[in-house]
């Protein structure tokens, strides 16, 4: 296990190092700037506002003096939200922001688990056939249509939740933006499972169980389900990952003051630096979802230790 951490570190570092430079890049690259609005601003204001921010400077020394703050710990001021640096803004969304991933990931976890253990159980009939299509379907229509539409019929039709808002991590005002998140992944993780499942309970050591004597339930959740969810390990990370970014548009949808709203808003009033800050983040929680899911992997499959 030491092993497939040392290496999945050794290219997580130089994958972070990479996201910094080509965001960075590509960021002072786009045009337009963070003093163009649409009322002209005085030359020697927006002259002093350059130079304030070091924006005036040769790009190799705006990288230099960005990679020396972030080594610091500090991701820069906000050049629109001057009251705030961007740590503030991430300080302040990052908890929304892990609160809704992580539930929704819970969520479709359980979910989906569940429905692959029932339809293999039941393969070849018509639960089997009902659960693998309604999985096929959560899995094909995205959170940008799932969202409004659960807003449409639980918020607004029957009224059961608040249309949007925060509320201070009210359940009522995360219900909905929790399950359109969890929904595509759940019907994934329901795929993963009975193909993984399916597979497993065809094999020689599950009908030694059984002869055995062993009970089903034993055999099922004991015997068979660890080798099973194999194929589910391999897919959290970029599920986790997945949910990261999906929360840009469940967050914009539902008013929700985490990172993606704050990725939003900077990237319309072209705030490099809280752009950066939350792109940085994202790949660093990227990287870190898909270590786990590697150790998560090597734990149920002993072969990926070496």
């Amino acid at each position: 296990m030491r092993a497939l951490l040392l290496r999945r570190l050794a290219t997580a570092v130089p994958t972070l190092a990479a996201v910094v430079l080509l965001s960075f890049l590509l960021m002072r690259l786009a045009p337009g700037g963070p003093f163009d609005g649409e009322l002209a601003m005085d030359p020697a204001t927006r002259a002093a506002l350059v130079h304030a921010y070091g924006l005036d400077l040769p790009l190799p020394a705006q990288m230099l003096r960005y990679v020396g703050g972030l080594a610091r710990g500090d991701f820069g001021p906000s050049l629109v939200y001057r009251d705030f640096t961007v740590t503030d803004l991430i300080a302040s969304g990052l908890p929304v922001s892990l609160t809704l991933g992580g539930l929704a990931l819970t969520l479709a976890v359980m979910l989906g688990i569940s429905a692959g253990l029932i339809a293999a159980t039941r393969a070849g009939g018509r639960t089997d056939r009902i659960l693998m299509f309604a999985m096929t379907l959560l899995t094909a229509v995205p959170t940008f249509v799932t969202g409004p539409a659960l807003v449409l019929l639980f918020a607004l039709a029957l009224g059961w939740a608040p249309v949007s808002g925060w509320a201070g991590g009210d359940p009522a005002h995360l219900a909905l933006p929790v399950i359109a998140l969890a929904l595509p992944v759940a019907g994934a993780i329901g795929k993963l499972t009975r193909a993984g499942l399916a597979a497993t309970l065809r094999q020689d050591h599950i009908r030694s169980a059984h002869a055995r004597g062993l009970s089903p339930s034993r055999v099922l959740l004991v015997h068979a389900l660890r080798p099973a969810l194999v194929p589910v390990a391999s897919y959290l990370g970029p599920a986790a990952a997945g949910m990261l970014t999906g929360a840009v548009v469940i967050e914009t949808v539902f008013a929700l003051p985490g990172l993606g709203r704050h990725f939003v808003q900077g990237a319309l009033n072209r705030d490099y630096p809280l752009v950066l800050g939350v792109v940085i983040l994202y790949a660093a929680l990227i990287l870190l979802f898909n270590l786990l899911a590697d150790l998560l992997y090597g734990w149920l499959d002993p072969r990926m230790r070496g």
